[in-house]
């Protein structure tokens, strides 16, 4: 009895090794912060805002949250939010080293099953405190 691989099969391997691949673009490795107010989070990512993270600030049911984050040795990125409050589909990488600010695709679902846009809001609907 002989076994074959199908075409199928060969077509579902890079979905399965990209689910091996990078931790940074698996958002259960960023952190975000709670916040008690809209201005205290963007006054506290001033400099996000600065090197062009758009939208760092979320209003959800559940409060006011801050960019995710994530440190890698001498890198910080940052994901931001849409107008509409669901998680950007960009983020900005910046190298402490030399300065310098890059963009990246941000993650858009992570490991688990878990969308970027269900812990966005806990609701369901977010808005955008302006």
């Amino acid at each position: 009895m002989r076994k074959a691989f199908h075409l199928p099969l060969l077509a579902a391997l890079p979905a399965v090794l990209a689910a091996c691949g990078d931790d940074d673009l698996d958002l259960d490795r960023y952190k975000r912060t709670k916040y008690t107010s809209y201005e205290q989070c963007r006054l506290a990512h001033r400099d996000a805002i600065g090197r062009g993270l758009q939208n760092p600030c979320q209003k959800t049911s559940g409060g006011f949250f801050g960019p995710y984050i994530l440190l890698r040795s001498g890198l910080t990125r940052y994901v931001g939010y849409t107008s509409s409050g669901r998680v950007a589909p960009s983020g900005l990488t910046y190298d402490t080293r030399t300065g310098k600010t890059t963009s990246f695709k941000a993650p858009g679902v992570s490991r688990g099953g878990f969308t970027s846009t269900g812990r966005a809001s806990s609701s369901g609907s977010a808005s955008y405190g302006g």
